[in-house]
């Protein structure tokens, strides 16, 4: 069906690649941090009359670092995956080639610098964006 819908090797079908791959990873901790959270400030919360959506979003406020952990390991989990983007985008050059597609690529050539050289640039751009 990826190439009826004209998706195959475009950077459409990667995205919705790394999403699915994402999502279960990002569900499972965000549900592990909702949980663990103390029920008595919605019960409370309620009681007083809040509207829902200010409960919903005090929830979110008292569980932010942990949900800010599962958006670092989805995103953790997304730029590390090398499989789908070579399956659903390929590794066209300038289309659809990435970094880990890209390292896959000069370490099966080996180029075993580049491919390092590569892998040091994905781990500073990693760690940047989970510092900042």
């Amino acid at each position: 069906p990826w190439g009826d819908w004209q998706m195959l090797f475009t950077q459409k079908a990667m995205i919705f690649g790394q999403m699915v791959i994402c999502f279960p990873v990002l569900v499972s901790m965000m549900h592990g941090a909702l949980q663990s959270s103390d029920r008595r400030g919605v019960e409370t919360a309620i009681t007083l009359g809040v509207s829902i959506p200010r409960v919903a979003a005090t929830m979110i406020w008292e569980t932010r670092f942990p949900l800010l952990a599962a958006i670092i390991a989805g995103f953790s989990r997304i730029v590390t995956e090398v499989g789908c983007s070579m399956m659903v985008g390929g590794n066209i050059m300038g289309v659809t080639r990435n970094i880990p597609t890209a390292i896959a690529m000069e370490s099966s050539k080996g180029a075993f610098a580049q491919g390092v050289a590569l892998g040091i640039v994905l781990l500073s751009l990693a760690l940047a964006l989970n510092f900042f």
